[in-house]
């Protein structure tokens, strides 16, 4: 390669880079004519010199997965979304932009469906759902979850345990105890739920605890569920959901959220991961001048890992009794927004001299109690209140404000030859000559005063005054009558 000869740094154009011995160079054109030259393009991990290349950073856009549900259906059509599960008695359509879910009457019968990409933590995940009734024996979720298997072959055992193949499956003993759901059960009557790991007889078989299962049978069935994120709809009343988060088959238990409400219109539901916790608030779907997301819940503890890859699952699912009636649950969408998860830490800030000061600083949060704002305002709300002044021939004292307050401004004019003294007492009834002023103003002859006093001069016990004749906090000289007059302001 040629010498770097005639080449000023920013001069040329820059045409290829050559690796040489480990180290980037750049090949310039030089606009001088001069030959092709070349010059040092080193990128560094760390510690970088003045003179070290820089790479070009550009933000990735945001990354929406959404599901409106847009196309009509007798069926769910929406290709973002695959369907596992439609149960006896059960129906699912799209309508309106809204996928409705009829639960039917059939005891454990369930309808499960679920995303058709994972995610990570940390996301946003939000939905909107409306449901026509809330009664006994009708369950109704949405959830990130992992996916364990699809369409596994189970034994039935016996009305408590079930045996469900999955070929290297990587569960060992130390797993026992730990619990996932099982859906999507397919074959026999079987009771859709989250259930225990009771053992581990081989690397391609799990042994489960359940409830409530026929007593023998094979199916097929789901496992998902091993790291979730939940929201619940259980129970009768619409202003209720359980909320819980598990890592690794252990969880908190549901808590129990008040929501605004699932009866039409229904609510949007937003759950907020973001690694470290998990944030469930919600909004009445109808339009508002106002945002009013309100947080409901929070989870901190048994959230799942940032490298679990999480699916979207909608779940319905009918309780051992039959429902009284059939409950539509209409959906009116399904989103998750991925998050970057980049913690910030502030090491320290640069100097900044007074031409150039920093327009933010860091401040330690107090709790504020009582209000310390300046309060001018166009309202008499908050406003300054005035007390004319008019001083009388024997020194009196004159009540500005019986109370505690602030003063805040004066404006007195002083008409006689020699100059008057207005002084302001701390004190509900001053004695003249003995009660010691806090404030002892001067005032000229023929020359107004005007005095603003910003945030104001905080009285504790009241704010009374008098104008005498002589300088000092206890002077009580006399004067001509009508020499000062004007007007304070307080509030």
């Amino acid at each position: 390669m040629a010498d770097n000869v005639g080449y000023t740094p920013g001069s040329g154009e820059v045409i290829a880079t050559d690796d040489v011995a480990g180290v980037q160079y750049q090949r310039i054109k030089v606009t001088d004519g001069a030959a092709d030259s070349t010059t040092p393009m080193v990128v560094r991990a760390s510690n970088p010199t003045a003179t070290d290349a820089g790479a070009v950073v550009r933000q990735s856009p945001c990354d929406i997965w959404s599901v409106s549900f847009a196309n009509t259906a007798s069926s769910l059509v929406a290709t973002e979304m695959t369907q596992r599960s439609l149960g006896t008695g059960m129906g699912v359509t799209q309508a309106n932009s809204t996928l409705l879910v009829t639960t039917g009457t059939t005891t454990n019968s369930e309808f499960l469906a679920r995303s058709t990409r994972s995610f990570r933590v940390s996301f946003i995940e939000r939905h909107q759902t409306v449901l026509s009734q809330r009664i006994a024996n009708n369950n109704f979720a949405v959830l990130m979850a992992d996916r364990v298997g699809e369409g596994l072959s189970c034994t039935v055992n016996s009305t408590t345990s079930i045996s469900v193949t999955l070929t290297g499956h990587g569960f060992t003993s130390e797993n026992v105890g730990q619990s996932m759901f099982v859906g999507a059960i397919n074959g026999v009557a079987g009771v859709p739920g989250r259930y225990a790991i009771a053992s581990i007889p081989d690397a391609n078989t799990i042994n489960f605890t359940v409830a409530g299962w026929p007593a023998s049978g094979s199916c097929t069935l789901d496992l998902f569920g091993w790291n979730y994120i939940r929201t619940l709809y259980t129970a009768t009343t619409a202003t209720n959901a359980a909320v819980d988060a598990q890592r690794r088959g252990w969880n908190s238990g549901d808590t129990t959220a008040t929501i605004s409400t699932t009866a039409s219109p229904g609510h949007m539901m937003q759950m907020t991961a973001d690694g470290r916790n998990v944030y469930f608030a919600d909004t009445l779907v109808a339009s508002t001048a106002i945002p009013s997301v309100t947080m409901r819940a929070h989870r901190v503890v048994n959230l799942p890992d940032d490298d679990v890859d999480l699916f979207l699952y909608m779940w319905a699912w009918n309780g051992t009794t039959a429902p009284a009636s059939t409950t539509t649950w209409t959906v009116g969408f399904v989103s998750v927004e991925s998050i970057a998860n980049v913690p910030i830490y502030l090491a320290g800030i640069r100097p900044q001299g007074s031409a150039a000061p920093l327009s933010v600083s860091p401040v330690t949060t107090t709790s504020v109690t009582n209000d310390v704002g300046i309060q001018y305002r166009t309202t008499a709300t908050g406003a300054a209140t005035p007390t004319i002044i008019n001083s009388p021939t024997t020194p009196a004292v004159q009540t500005i404000k019986g109370s505690a307050g602030r003063l805040i401004g004066l404006v007195l004019l002083n008409t006689d030859v020699s100059t008057r003294f207005f002084k302001v007492f701390n004190v509900v009834t001053p004695t003249l000559g003995t009660s010691n002023a806090v404030l002892d103003v001067a005032l000229p002859t023929n020359v107004p005063v005007q005095i603003t006093l910003d945030g104001g001069v905080a009285f504790s016990t009241a704010i009374t005054c008098a104008v005498t004749g002589g300088r000092g906090a206890t002077n009580n000289a006399a004067i001509t009558g009508n020499e000062v007059t004007g007007f304070t302001l307080h509030a």
